[in-house]
């Protein structure tokens, strides 16, 4: 599918977009990986609609991190995003870092939120299952990383992430990845990856809300996806066996068909 790159103005920051298809707009909020590039799942979920995938602050080439202290900052950013793009309420994806993001977003400005999809979404904690500390991998051995994102760490995804033996990744990528990580880090380095005070809000969600999880996720675990679908009302919890963090990249067949069928 043909596909753009252009520049967003939002509050005076450039923000990297890529957008495709046609229809009723879609925003996609992508992972600390900063896969707000055209990936095949991207692609398929541009099917029937207009999808929009802007790069985080800090992610490739988008500005303004140094005006982001926490995740307050960041979700008012995505507020100006929506109010830059003219649209009063949007159906919204995110997948890890970017469903936390969602998730404050339909909490504290609900309506600006009409359908909400979190995929293996940080944000909130559960003690008895802590979220793994992604700043302690070192990203220089990916083959670490991989273990860590996947179930099947041979399933196709996975294997690209390991560069023929085991050799560190380009430079280019690794400054990718390495501005990635140090942009997460400005709003989820303390607390890790959560924010206290979701939790209390999370009742305030509007949004018809489907929670969306690899049975197998070692990052962020399947009682994160149970919790989220307790504390928003009406949510229902969807759960994909086999599979891992990284979902719409290793099981991108039945991910894609909850979050279609859901939207649809």
């Amino acid at each position: 599918m043909q596909n753009t790159t252009t520049t967003i103005d939002v509050l005076g920051r450039k923000i990297h977009e890529i957008r495709g298809g046609e229809g009723r707009p879609l925003l996609y909020l992508h992972s600390a990986m900063g896969e707000a590039i055209w990936l095949p799942h991207l692609s398929t979920l541009a099917q029937g609609r207009e999808l929009h995938a802007p790069a985080h602050p800090g992610f490739l080439g988008s500005e303004g991190i140094e005006q982001i202290r926490d995740i307050e900052d960041m979700v008012e950013h995505y507020q100006s995003y929506l109010d830059a793009m003219g649209w009063e309420s949007v159906d919204v994806v995110g997948l890890s870092l970017g469903g936390w993001i969602a998730a404050e977003l339909a909490a504290r400005f609900p309506h600006r939120v009409s359908k909400l999809v979190l995929a293996s979404a940080c944000g909130i904690w559960v003690r008895e299952k802590p979220i793994a500390d992604i700043f302690a991998i070192d990203t220089r051995f990916p083959e670490r990383l991989r273990n860590l994102l996947f179930h099947d760490v041979n399933c196709p995804a996975a294997q690209w992430m390991v560069m023929p033996g085991n050799v560190e990744l380009p430079d280019e990528m690794l400054i990718n990845i390495m501005n990635g990580f140090a942009a997460t880090a400005k709003i989820g380095w303390n607390p890790l990856l959560h924010d206290p005070r979701l939790e209390r809000i999370l009742h305030r969600v509007t949004a018809r809300t489907l929670c969306l999880w690899g049975a197998n996720d070692r990052v962020v675990p399947l009682e994160y996806g149970e919790k989220y679908a307790k504390l928003i009302p009406g949510a229902r919890l969807e759960v994909i066996p086999a599979c891992g963090h990284l979902a719409p990249l290793e099981s991108p067949v039945a991910w894609l068909a909850a979050v279609k069928g859901f939207l649809a």
